[in-house]
């Protein structure tokens, strides 16, 4: 029988019939422990901090550490700049802040800067990530003291110098910057100007151990942690470019650069599968690309319109759900028709452009055009359903009975011809019927008809308008600042809309809002294009095919009456006589008579200027 020390039992294998010693758990004794082994100990926890977290884990904890949790920590605590592009729901946030806990406690004295786009919801989700981290590792918690836990700050430290910060003010030092959410675009768009300004200017502390440079610690390093955004935004141009640089080129731990969508969160069990349902079921293809698939939209390579070029047309404060009232304005209602047969996802675009002459010479022949309204929906299952929704809208618009309001409707695919029709029919309201401008369907035209309607026909050979003249013309126009879109902040806007039409109440604010939500979705569908060469002409590809492009159609078919427009426009400028032109014709041949003798060739010319 073997021997066994006070505590240990004796289990009795019956197959075999001997006795085995079973040991019983006991507390270990730390002190006991060498100071070449604590160095060890710790030195392997700074390269595996999920193993420390592992070993902190309560017994009643709610959830343990999966897969890539393990890698995000591991990736911020060895590499010197990381740059994590994740999906939502990843736990980046709480990831990041347990990692700096650690950092700290490992690497007394060091100093953490934490930044984001919203400080206020920021400062909540880092007190809410805290929080759980009590719950879960509480003698990690511990260490750390909350000096400031208040709306848009979030301040901890520990006794042995350690800081984790929300705030940096001017003239600040520290080791570490964290930046949350430095893709963020929209009306919390992160503010680089003031993280370059005043975050990472003080981003200069070096770790010293007796006076000397602390070798097994990663000076200055960045960790930065997002969703994904455009490819123009400069999170990803210059952040992200450089920790993949450094990454495919640097040093050894130098950097890192990781994009992870969201199956990687659902097979690690991070997530369930109803929480992606749900959110595919409410969020439109691009949000969902950018936020769960972690794509980064547009397009470095033939961009359909440049994503900084989208962002400085994007500068029209006020939308419009009427005609304004001014009588020199023109408005284009553009109608992209979908087959309901066709796409089950199919969505009918529709927009409308404002036009306004410019009183600038330098555009002496050209019109501001202003996207004031823009909407999509479920096509109608009938082209008078059609008819119906489109007219009603074009009416909004009208102001001299339509003479200045036109109405531009998709026929390329066959579906908008039977509602071109219903336009024309007499109709049951008494109001006027509609007229083709080019004398389509004559036969079909009723007296007293408003002239205003004009069938697209778009296509990339042989057709009325051509596919490639219309992206070329579209990205020139957008590009010299004559097309503007609606802010992308769309607070603000229906604020601005309200202040404009003396409304104090809130009642219509999800009707005055729908315009500015459905120019984000215009806008993701233009940066999910790229111009790609066919033949002598270019046409557009979708990047992703989930992505729609409906109301882009409609915004491209509305500039093609803008050009028409612009072109009458310059014919009717050039026929206008000067002031001068009577002036001008008396020197028209160099202020010589007019009676001046033809002379035929060289010779006779010379003969007759030495008679002279």
């Amino acid at each position: 029988m073997p021997a066994y020390r006070s505590g240990d039992s004796l289990v009795q294998i019956k197959s075999t019939g001997k006795w085995v010693k079973q040991k019983k758990e006991r507390a270990f004794d730390y002190d006991k422990i060498n100071k070449k082994s604590w160095a060890l100990l710790i030195s392997f926890f700074r390269y595996y901090p999920d193993y420390l977290l592992d070993l902190l884990r309560a017994k009643n904890a709610e959830f343990g550490l999966e897969l890539i949790q393990r890698i995000m920590l591991r990736v911020q605590a060895r590499y010197q700049i990381s740059y994590i592009t994740g999906a939502r729901g990843l736990t980046k946030t709480f990831i990041t802040v347990a990692g700096k806990k650690i950092d700290g406690i490992l690497f007394p004295r060091v100093k953490v800067r934490y930044y984001a786009p919203n400080q206020k919801q920021s400062a909540k989700l880092a007190s809410q990530a805290d929080e759980a981290i009590r719950q879960n590792y509480p003698i990690l918690a511990n260490h750390w003291t909350v000096n400031n836990d208040r709306e848009e700050m979030f301040y901890m430290t520990t006794p042995y110098g350690s800081e984790f910060a929300m705030y940096a003010p001017r003239g600040d030092n520290f080791h570490t910057v964290v930046g949350e959410e430095i893709a963020e675009e929209g009306e919390n768009a992160f503010n680089f100007d003031k993280f370059e300004s005043d975050i990472t200017k003080g981003h200069r502390l070096i770790r010293s151990v007796n006076g000397k440079e602390d070798r097994t610690c990663i000076q200055l390093k960045q960790n930065y942690i997002s969703n994904a955004s455009s490819r123009n935004n400069k999170a990803y141009s210059v952040y992200r470019a450089a920790a993949l640089d450094a990454m495919l080129h640097g040093d050894k731990y130098e950097g890192f650069c990781m994009d992870v969508p969201w199956q990687v969160a659902l097979l690690c069990n991070i997530r369930s599968i109803a929480y992606y349902k749900k959110e595919k079921k409410t969020t439109t293809p691009d949000v969902w690309a950018r936020e769960m698939e972690v794509r980064y939209g547009g397009s470095e390579e033939n961009p359909m319109i440049s994503d900084e070029t989208l962002s400085r047309s994007r500068k029209l404060t006020c939308a419009e759900l009427e005609h304004c009232g001014d009588p020199n304005a023109i408005y284009v209602v553009s109608y992209d028709v979908a087959d309901e047969d066709g796409q089950n996802n199919a969505k009918c675009g529709l927009v409308v452009l404002k036009l306004t002459e410019f009183s600038t010479p330098s555009k002496r022949d050209k019109y501001k055009g202003q996207f004031v309204y823009v909407d999509s929906y479920a096509p109608p299952k009938t082209a008078y359903g059609h008819f119906q929704k489109l007219k009603a809208i074009w009416q909004r618009f009208c102001m001299d009975g339509g003479q200045t309001t036109y109405l531009l409707i998709d026929c390329q695919g066959g579906h908008g011809k039977p509602i071109v029709e219903e336009c024309m029919k007499p109709t049951r309201d008494g109001s006027r019927p509609l007229a083709c401008l080019d004398s389509y369907h004559s036969e079909l035209e009723q007296p007293n008809a408003v002239r205003c309607l004009y069938p697209m026909k778009s296509g990339t050979k042989g057709t009325a308008d051509p596919e490639g003249d219309m992206i070329e013309y579209a990205q020139i126009e957008c590009e010299q600042g004559n097309i503007e879109f609606l802010i992308p902040n769309a607070l603000d806007g229906v604020e601005q809309y309200k202040r404009r039409h003396g409304i104090k109440d809130d009642g219509a604010d999800g009707k005055i809002i729908a315009p500015y939500r459905k120019t984000e979705e215009l806008v993701g569908q233009i940066r999910n294009l790229q111009k790609v060469a066919s033949g002598q002409t270019i046409k557009e590809v979708r990047k992703s095919n989930r992505v729609p492009r409906d109301i882009w159609s409609a915004a491209k078919y509305a500039l093609r009456i803008k050009w028409r427009l612009e072109q009458e426009l310059a014919t009717r400028h050039n026929k206008a006589q000067s002031s001068w032109a009577a002036e001008i014709e008396k020197f028209k041949n160099g202020g010589l008579p007019q009676s001046q003798p033809v002379i035929n060739n060289e010779r006779s010319r010379l003969i007759g200027l030495r008679r002279r």
